[in-house]
């Protein structure tokens, strides 16, 4: 399965992001890509590695290299490219990420 790396910024407590920190566990939320008309009518939910990245995310945190998977790989990946833009979501959105490698 193929996976995207992000940079992940987690918006802190105070600026509406989450209260704790994303545990380094796998971790599932939707994300939204606003800017590429083909993927920007729902949202899509994917996976953040956090074993494989090795810690958590606090809020407020940014984190460089966060290996992700899509349930929905075949659609996403067609028009995801490093340099695109996300926000993640949890009810509200709580941070953003920017794809910097796909393999």
């Amino acid at each position: 399965m193929k996976r995207i790396f992000a940079k992940i910024n987690l918006f802190s407590n105070i600026e509406g992001g989450r209260s704790q920190p994303i545990p380094a566990v796998n971790f599932g939320c939707p994300v939204f890509f606003e800017n590429i008309p083909e993927l920007a009518n729902h949202a899509y939910d994917c996976r953040l590695l956090m074993s494989e990245y090795g810690g958590s995310i606090s809020p407020g945190d940014c984190a460089k290299s966060v290996p992700i998977i899509f349930l929905s790989q075949d659609e996403v990946l067609l028009y995801a490219r490093v340099g695109t833009i996300f926000n993640l979501w949890e009810g509200k959105k709580i941070g953003v990420g920017e794809i910097v490698k796909i393999e």
